[in-house]
């Protein structure tokens, strides 16, 4: 049995060289990550040192690339952090795209609608989508709680009831006469939208979307309601009997998780598009299902695998401008970085 299963560690030496091995392993993982892309740049076409100087250049070179990385990954973060929580209790909510969507239409509406002070208006515009996110995954959890209904495919399905719905909304009630028959809303006021960071060029949600990490793990980690989740997750059966409402407790966490990914939608209305459209989410919620996987379902990690994931988005999309190399290769590329974090993570955790 490795020190990692029994959970003790030699102090002094071992736990050093334990950490040493874990950051070699990553390291290896990284470096082997690189040379498979540069690879599949060659076989494209390219030349791997110019490709991947562009994608560092087009996420860490200026103030507008940091902030394009930083916006792209607030949604990853928030949707990854509630999915992180309720995969620790085993409720497995694959419905954070349309929640974010649901969330986006309740807050958005509430910002074009209602009138009043801007910072008031955006206050209640992310209650609304954090509620509207929240109620519409609750529906999931009521099933899944009260009728034993599979999350995994209720979730999954009202996917498309809550993107199309908005579809429609967008597109006819709230629809811009102006935009004909495209898939958008009226303008936002100027007031609504949340305003910029200066010389980053990224809005203030990203703060939000930080700050949200140690809410998260501080629930995680310490509180009680913490403590239930991961018990939940190891043994239901057991948490019942120890007189934990582990059906109420499914109802929280995948009303927590859509609220939260109902809060990245919202944010993409009033800090980046100023309107509802279809172009608010790039499968974020989908996305988001690998960031929570790749940060170990906790905080910490869920915050470095949504930077990770939006480094090779908006990096690889520089990378395929600048260079001409087709999507589908930046796209084959993103998903060799991630094969070999995982597999990088499993040899560093079977060699403590």
């Amino acid at each position: 049995m490795t020190a990692a299963e029994t959970g003790f560690v030699l102090p002094g030496v071992s736990r050093r060289g334990a950490q040493a091995r874990t950051l070699l392993v990553s390291a290896a993982g990284v470096v082997l990550a690189f040379l498979v892309g540069g690879l599949l740049v060659l076989v494209a076409g390219g030349r791997p040192v110019a490709a991947f100087r562009s994608m560092f250049s087009g996420t860490l070179g200026s103030g507008f690339a940091i902030g394009e990385l930083l916006v792209t990954a607030a949604p990853l973060l928030l949707i990854g952090l509630g999915l992180a929580l309720a995969f620790r209790g085993r409720v497995y909510n694959i419905g954070a795209e349309g929640q974010l969507f649901v969330g986006a239409l309740a807050g958005g509406t509430v910002a074009l609608e209602l009138g009043g002070p801007g910072p008031l208006l955006i206050a209640l515009a992310m209650v609304a989508g954090i509620a509207g996110g929240a109620l519409w995954a609750s529906v999931v959890g009521v099933l899944r709680a009260r009728f034993r209904v599979n999350e995994v495919i209720s979730s999954l399905l009202m996917n498309y009831v809550g993107i199309f719905g908005f579809d429609y909304v967008v597109r006819k009630p709230l629809g811009d006469p102006a935009a004909g028959n495209a898939l958008a809303s009226r303008q936002l006021p100027d007031e609504t939208m949340l305003p910029s960071i200066p010389h980053l060029f990224a809005h203030v949600g990203i703060f939000v979307a930080l700050g949200a990490v140690p809410v998260v793990w501080y629930a995680m980690r310490v509180t009680p309601f913490g403590f239930r989740v991961r018990m939940m997750g190891l043994n239901p059966e057991a948490t019942q009997v120890a007189g934990v409402d582990t059906r109420r407790l499914i109802v929280v966490l995948m009303a927590v998780s859509g609220g939260l990914a109902g809060l990245a939608g919202v944010i993409q209305v009033v800090g980046v598009e100023g309107r509802m459209d279809g172009g608010i989410s790039a499968s974020y919620g989908f996305t988001a299902i690998v960031v929570a996987l790749l940060g170990r379902l906790t905080a910490p990690g869920v915050l470095a695998a949504a930077l990770l994931i939006a480094f090779l988005n908006v990096g690889g999309q520089a990378m395929s401008v600048d260079n001409g190399l087709p999507y589908s290769i930046v796209l084959a590329i993103e998903g060799v970085f991630v094969l070999f974090v995982l597999i990088a993570d499993r040899f560093a955790r079977a060699a403590r």
